[in-house]
This record gives C-alpha cells, sequence and structure tokens, in this order.
C-alpha cells in the first residue's frame, strides 16, 4: 500500500525517539552538573529538589511515550491509523487536565497517554504472535522480549506517577489505651505490647551496648482487623546512635509503611508514622518484566549464534553439499599451485 504520509516511517520515527531520549539524557545531566559545579565556582552547596527534574524532564517523557505508541503500530497497522491514535493520545490528556478526574494535573495529563502507549504495546506483541506461531520459539522468544521490556518502561513510569502522587502520609501519638487514627488513612493502629530489654556486651556504664523497645500493634482498615506487625526503637550506645526497625505490608494494590519517629517510655506512648502508598506493584512488576525481557533477549541471542555455529560447521548434503567441496579443492589446488610460483 502506498504510503499516504511520506514522513511517518519506522527510520523517521526511531531518529525522533533517538534525538528525544538525547535532550531528556542532556536535562538530566545538566540538572546532575549544576550543584557540582556550583560548589566548584562559588563554593556554595547548591541542592536541586525532585521538582527541579520533574518540571524539565515531563515533556520529554511525554514525547517518548507518544513516539514509542506511533513505532508499536508502524508496520503493523496502516499508516493512516497512526496520527490518530497519537492525536487521541494528545487529546485525552489535554480534556484529562481540564476536567481534572484524578485531581492532579500530572496524573490528569499522565495516565492517558501511558494507557494508549501500553494498548499499542499489547497490540504489537499479539500481532507478532500470530504473525510467528509456526517460528521456532527462540526466534519468537526474541521478537517478543524488546517489546516485553517497553510494556516493563511504561508500567514504571505508570507506577512512579500514581504512586508519587496518590500517597498518603501521617503521623499520630498512640498509647496502649487505645485506637489511634491517622489523618486521611483507612488504617487505624492499636498498640499491644511495650517492652523495652537491654542487649549486647556492657559499654562503660550501661549493662549493654543497646536498649531496645519493641512495639506490637494490630492493624485495622476501616474497623475491621487486618494485620499485625512490630516495630524497634534502638538506642545504641557504642554508637552513639538510634534507629529504628519499620513494618512494610505490600498488597496487590497498596503498600503500607510504617516507622516509629520517637517514644515516650513514661507515658506510654510513640509516635508513629503512617504511609500508604497505591499502585506501588507497578513499579515492581515494570521492573520484573523489564528483567525478564533482558534474559528473553540474551537467551535468544545465544540460542540463534549456536544455530549459527552449527549451521556453518555441519556440510549441506545432496548436490550443494557436493558442489562446496568441489569449490573448497579448487581453492586448494590454486593455493598450491600459487605457493610452488613463489618459490
Amino acid at each position: 500500500m502506498k504510503n499516504k504520509i511520506p514522513l511517518l516511517t519506522t527510520s523517521n520515527t526511531m531518529l525522533a525517539t533517538v534525538v528525544t531520549f538525547l535532550l531528556l539524557a542532556t536535562i538530566v545531566t545538566i540538572g546532575m552538573l549544576t550543584p557540582l559545579i556550583a560548589k566548584l565556582a562559588t563554593g556554595i552547596e547548591l541542592s536541586l529538589q525532585p521538582e527541579y527534574f520533574n518540571n524539565r524532564t515531563a515533556i520529554p517523557v511525554a514525547a517518548l511515550v507518544l513516539l514509542l505508541s506511533a513505532c508499536m503500530l508502524i508496520g503493523y497497522s496502516e499508516r493512516r491509523y497512526v496520527l490518530p491514535v497519537v492525536g487521541t493520545s494528545i487529546f485525552l490528556s489535554l480534556l484529562f487536565a481540564i476536567l481534572s478526574p484524578f485531581g492532579n494535573i500530572a496524573m490528569d495529563i499522565s495516565v492517558p497517554v501511558l494507557i494508549i502507549a501500553l494498548a499499542a504495546t499489547l497490540y504489537r506483541v499479539g500481532k507478532i504472535y500470530a504473525a510467528n506461531k509456526n517460528t521456532a520459539t527462540s526466534g519468537k522468544i526474541r521478537k517478543l522480549s524488546a517489546h516485553v521490556i517497553h510494556i516493563g518502561i511504561l508500567l514504571i513510569l505508570l507506577g512512579i506517577i500514581l504512586s508519587s502522587n496518590m500517597k498518603i502520609e501521617g503521623s499520630a501519638v498512640l498509647g496502649t489505651d487505645g485506637t489511634g487514627e491517622f489523618e486521611g488513612q483507612p488504617y487505624q493502629l492499636k498498640i499491644i505490647r511495650m517492652e523495652s530489654y537491654y542487649s549486647g556486651e556492657a559499654f562503660r556504664n550501661y549493662p549493654a551496648s543497646s536498649y531496645t523497645t519493641e512495639v506490637d500493634f494490630d492493624i485495622y482498615r476501616n474497623g475491621d482487623y487486618f494485620r499485625s506487625g512490630q516495630v524497634k526503637y534502638i538506642t545504641d550506645f557504642k554508637w552513639g546512635q538510634t534507629y529504628t526497625t519499620t513494618y512494610i505490608n505490600r498488597g496487590l494494590t497498596e503498600e503500607l509503611f510504617v516507622a516509629p519517629r520517637a517514644i515516650d517510655e513514661s507515658s506510654g506512648e510513640i509516635d508513629l508514622y503512617m504511609r500508604t502508598v497505591p499502585f506501588i506493584n507497578c513499579l515492581w512488576g515494570g521492573i520484573y518484566l523489564m528483567a525478564i525481557g533482558i534474559i528473553g533477549l540474551l537467551i535468544s541471542d545465544r540460542t540463534s549464534a549456536g544455530r549459527t555455529n552449527n549451521a556453518i560447521k555441519r556440510p549441506r548434503a545432496g548436490a550443494e553439499g557436493r558442489y562446496d567441496r568441489m569449490l573448497e579443492q579448487e581453492i586448494e589446488k590454486r593455493r598450491t599451485q600459487r605457493d610452488k610460483r613463489k618459490r
């Protein structure tokens, strides 16, 4: 079929992707080097907050995701459909930014683009699988592994955006006489036990090198029992520092994090910090898929190299094999004659 959009080719799309990626890498590199240059030039300690990078990399990352959608469709769908799909992504992002269904501008703009790019990648995977049913397993793995990596990258971006913009943080001072509420959280905590003890060898005037307070608690979700957990508040006399252990529950849809901030044994109260992070598993799932895709590429490359070497070493049968042997004999004969003339 004649290409009605001459500039919309695989090579041009890949070129635009590389240029955009270089722009993104340049922005990140400048941000990383700026504090170092400021320190060397003026002696001023400069620290760039995450907002610095988020605000400057948002547009290049969005462009990369749109280009990924185009790359997934070119070659497996008519080109006249590619631009409408990309245009729909942009339109939905602008519409969501105006209507704000998520109540967060970053999510409103990025979620439609990422979802459509993920759908385009899954469409490409389905087309490749359907077109290569009779292909050897190694060849099929090689063609699919790269797109598994793409799906992993999109899930990582989706997980970062959703978790960072939907997380809920709060703290509360709890005692052993009731259940504590955390503002904005669906979870409540009830202290069950608080016990302190010395541990380790004696140090200076202390009977041990550290002093530990264990706090056991029950977690309730919307009033119903959910889980039990424990955190520790440890004072290390030997190293002159205080540190804590944390409680983490990774569920299917969210991660719950609890950590002690301060403790008052005389009153039996503890200051606890709680953080709920929804959709964090999208990030972990994306990392696992990227690892699976990379492993698949390595395995398929190794298998293909082994088959190529076997094909080179194995003599061909029939007439083709006979001609190959005659050619080798003729080459060897001429090489011998040339060596005799030189002598």
